[in-house]
């Protein structure tokens, strides 16, 4: 029932303009187990050979911070290339985290994205840095072999600031209202962001995949 309940609200949030094709998409993919939404017709920019995870979280949201400790490597290990984690740094919580947000973003095109993220997770909850100032971002950077300089000059010159605001305005478009959400292939929203339901709708979306890339395959040659 909750499943259905979800549909039902997430149908009622979605664009009215339809199509056969993506009613019929979505009639394939209503049997995929666990919580979730539909806030797309139909996927964007999905693969057939892996899902595209997509991660917006706070670097102060302590149920952020355990979902990238512990849930989403479990998640990587198992399903390995199949898998694509993208994560974003969402100031919604904590307003004042939209600074560490952007130090994430111009990490990200440093080369540093991955190393930034677990790090800012790290200072903030572990070693109880201030990721609010930039000092402490500072700290964090040298850390990680992030030039703090450079870092910062980059911050100064406003760096980050409309990636971030970029992730906002898409949160908008999704309707996220709390961190962690996922989004699946651009177009399932989960809110219940445990390794167990997680693990249902990954699996079953694979399945799907595999399904569609079967039939989609050509035919051998007699």
């Amino acid at each position: 029932m909750i499943l259905w309940r979800f549909l039902f609200v997430a149908f009622l949030l979605l664009p009215p303009t339809w199509s056969r094709a993506a009613e019929d998409l979505m009639d394939q993919y209503l049997s995929v187990p666990g919580a979730y939404l539909f806030v797309r017709r139909a996927p964007e920019g999905a693969r057939s050979d892996r899902l595209v995870l997509t991660v917006f979280e706070d670097f102060m949201c302590p149920a952020c911070y355990h979902a990238a400790t512990e849930i989403f490597p479990s998640l990587k290990e198992k399903y390995g290339n199949r898998l694509e984690l993208r994560f974003l740094g969402f100031p919604f919580v904590h307003q004042e985290s939209r600074l560490a947000a952007r130090a994430h973003v111009v990490a990200q095109e440093l080369g540093f994205g991955d190393e930034m993220q677990k790090a800012l997770f790290r200072a903030h909850f572990e070693q109880q840095l201030d990721i609010t100032s930039k000092e402490g971002l500072a700290t964090v950077a040298d850390s990680i072999g992030l030039a703090s300089d450079l870092l910062l000059k980059q911050l100064d010159d406003n760096g980050g600031a409309a990636e971030v605001e970029r992730t906002i305005a898409q949160a908008d478009a999704y309707q996220i209202d709390g961190t962690p959400t996922v989004i699946l292939d651009g177009w399932i929203k989960v809110n219940d962001v445990n390794q167990g339901n997680l693990e249902k709708i990954i699996d079953g979306l694979l399945a799907k995949k595999k399904v569609s890339a079967g039939h989609s395959a050509p035919s051998p040659r007699q």
